[in-house]
């Protein structure tokens, strides 16, 4: 059945060439629309992932030129991590945003520069669709169901989606604008082709995505030229055609090389991308499961854009499982085969149709991991472009099938109903956004069996209430989030998901030692017993911890192994267990031997165990590797209950300080010194060694042979 009987004329495929008051009138109806439906998104802070790229990125802080040049010379994500993403030109509009309209971390700006995005695309799409129909109403509700739709809110109200809304105007509008080229001669085609190549570049360096733009055009000229029903030749005439795609092409092909070769540059400084495992289970499977299961999550895709009930910021493991042949995945397959098979009758009956249906798959095709895995299994911000060919083919649809039972008038009805009910589930969808514990609560509920999600609720409700009485709660949600890794191999997991639960675990246990007080005034030196409601909540954390360290000493750095083993060594020393806090603690401190903090923890581990002479070499001995003042201020209460009446402490105009002539501190200095040498000796760094090495010669006078000594080995306590 054809979806459209009358030939669209290449005058009817001209914007607003027949009733310019109509068109105006639908103009300001979608602007409207628009700014409704996203009305109430101005309250969404800064969730997730607009911290990080947002409020802490330091190339934001001003408006200059050493600013610019680093957002072009590093990666997206710098300097919290690599994800191999290159988008400097998203980047500069955050930079706008934050330095030059003055919004810092006020949300209200980026929401305004995202809606403004996204109406000028709306408007983008009305005049294509103008183009592809040839009639009014399917134009105007294909851009009305479009702009409505809640899947756009993580790439519109979520304000890092931007890198979605600038890719997007840069492939809808490098479309409008080589068909401008087509439509021209002599210099006006050169400048529309200019313009085409400027906002292709624009797009490419806003995100990789909009390298698509090339595909979409021949794409274009491959469904439409042939003027039949339905068609899209912009000129009513096929000469020369070959050519202007060609044109076209060329244009959109030099960015695009551009955009690669410097992108290439800058991924080659930078750190090598990862993917994890947990984030998308398809960086692990084989190219038939990787397939099939993406093909399945495409079924996902199509049954979020038909009944967008339930939405969700994150799908991760083990929300969508690989695809195993269950009735579930034929299902989805089948659903993306039924797609398949009409655009093959669109193709023949109705070019617009197909040409929508094929215009998503290519927009879609980078992001959907069958040709190669991303860093994330299901996203709904990669919905952005494709969501248009759904808003199209029901507009379209609807209207063709009012027509054929002679109600066409009913459309327009129809069509607005399903705008409405659209709309008001994207303002409740907003509402989602407002803040991490309303995002995490909608995650939990649509996502339940994501251990983001949980982990996303726990983080959230632990940071929304700072006297941290709804702990149980928060425990509540690290537990399902664990439990859902719990079966995963140590090189696939998430080691933070443990180190957080375990985290939880611990503070509960010391607000139930101090009978509710918080656990920043807990000693841990003080050797002392824990009631036993603490105990059970301090061994419910080891088996976690225990979990932490295993993983990251497959797949962490020194970093996050040394962080294991000092919060496994504060685990040990909670529960009594004084010989293995200890070996953690030294383990902590080889790890990372720059981190203060393992030598804070391996001083109170000693001093626990009645050792408090050797806690003063460690604290010597991080101090002497890091200067620190912290380490300095913790010797001095050290030597206050070490030497109360001796002479380790002296008064200074400053102060009271420590007396380096004083034999026990002398003794002290050069057993760290030694220790010290060798630690800078092993790092490389041959400069401060030799300066340590004069300073303790000079100084406490430490003999050479006190310098070069071996490390000893003690006898641990049990």
């Amino acid at each position: 059945m054809k979806l459209q009987r009358k030939r669209a004329t290449p005058q009817a495929a001209v914007a607003g060439s027949e009733r310019p008051v109509r068109h105006s009138a639908a103009i300001a109806a979608l602007c409207a629309l628009t700014l409704l439906v996203y009305a109430n998104s101005f309250r969404a802070g800064f969730t997730l992932d607009n911290k990080g790229l947002l409020i802490e990125d330091p190339r934001l802080r001003a408006a200059s030129s050493e600013n610019v040049q680093q957002i072009f010379d590093h990666t997206y994500w710098w300097p919290h991590g690599e994800s191999g993403l290159y988008r400097p030109v998203t980047t500069l509009s955050y930079l706008f945003n934050y330095s030059v309209l003055g919004n810092g971390g006020d949300p209200e700006g980026y929401h305004w520069v995202n809606l403004l995005l996204h109406l000028v695309n709306v408007l983008v799409v009305y005049a294509l669709a103008l183009r592809l129909w040839g009639e009014f109403w399917p134009s105007v509700f294909t851009a009305a169901i479009w702009a409505a739709h809640p899947v756009l809110t993580e790439s519109v109200t979520n304000m890092v989606g931007r890198a979605d809304l600038l890719a997007g105007m840069a492939v809808l509008g490098g479309l409008l604008l080589y068909l401008k080229s087509a439509e021209s001669a002599g210099w006006r085609r050169w400048a529309w082709l200019a313009a085409l190549t400027a906002l292709s570049a624009f797009g490419m360096f806003a995100k990789e995505s909009a390298a698509v733009i090339p595909a979409v055009i021949v794409l274009f000229e491959l469904a439409g030229w042939r003027g039949q029903s339905g068609g899209v030749n912009p000129t009513g005439r096929e000469s020369g055609r070959f050519r202007w795609v060609w044109f076209g092409f060329a244009a959109t092909l030099l960015p695009l090389a551009v955009m690669l070769y410097r992108r290439s540059l800058v991924l080659a400084a930078a750190g090598p991308a990862s993917f994890p495992f947990t984030d998308n289970p398809l960086v692990g499977a084989d190219l038939w499961t990787r397939c099939l299961t993406s093909l399945k999550v495409m079924g996902l895709y199509l049954g979020l854009l038909s009944w967008p009930a339930k939405l969700s910021c994150d799908y991760s493991f083990d929300q969508i499982a690989l695809a195993r042949g269950s009735l579930f995945d034929w299902t989805a397959w089948m659903a993306v085969a039924a797609v398949i098979a009409i655009a093959a009758i669109l193709y023949r009956r109705h070019k617009g149709a197909f040409f929508l249906l094929a215009f998503a798959f290519v927009a879609f095709l980078p992001s959907s991991n069958l040709l190669f895995p991303i860093g994330t299994i299901m996203a709904e911000r990669l919905l952005y472009l494709p969501a248009i060919a759904f808003a199209g083919c029901i507009a379209a649809g609807v209207c063709a099938g009012m027509r054929r039972i002679r109600r066409p008038t009913l459309a327009p009805v129809l069509l607005g109903l399903l705008t409405a009910l659209l709309a008001v589930r994207t303002l409740m969808r907003n509402a989602d956004w407002q803040n991490d514990l309303t995002l995490a609560a909608s995650a939990v509920s649509a996502a339940p069996d994501s251990f983001k999600a949980h982990k996303l609720m726990a983080e959230a409700l632990f940071a929304a209430d700072d006297s941290h009485s709804n702990i149980d709660q928060v425990i509540e949600e690290a537990d399902k989030s664990v439990s859902i890794l719990d079966p995963l191999p140590d090189y696939r997991n998430n080691a933070q998901a443990y180190r957080l639960a375990a985290g939880y675990d611990l503070l509960k246990g010391d607000m139930q030692f101090q009978y509710g007080g918080n656990s920043h005034g807990l000693d841990l030196s003080q050797n002392v017993p824990r009631p036993p409601v603490a105990q059970s909540s301090y061994r419910r954390a080891l088996p976690l911890v225990l979990r932490y360290a295993s993983i990251t000493a497959k797949i962490g750095a020194a970093g996050s192994r040394g962080d294991a083993q000092r919060l496994l060594a504060n685990t040990y020393l909670r529960i009594g267990g004084m010989a293995k806090a200890l070996r953690a603690a030294e383990a902590a401190r080889n790890l990372d031997p720059f981190q203060s903090a393992a030598y804070l923890q391996l001083a109170d581990v000693l001093v626990a165990s009645d050792r408090a002479g050797d806690a003063a070499v460690a604290l010597f001995e991080g101090a002497m590797v890091n200067s620190d003042p912290m380490l300095r201020g913790r010797l001095l209460n050290l030597y206050r209950g070490l030497d109360p009446d001796g002479c380790a402490l002296a008064a200074y105009p400053g102060g009271p300080g420590i007396d380096t002539r004083c034999p026990m501190v002398r003794q002290h200095l050069c057993q760290a010194a030694s220790r010290a040498l060798r630690t800078l000796t092993g790092a490389g760094r041959q400069d401060a060694a030799s300066t340590l090495r004069s300073t303790m010669v000079r100084d406490p006078g430490c003999s050479t042979a006190e310098l070069e000594r071996p490390e000893p080995t003690q006898k641990l306590p049990r």
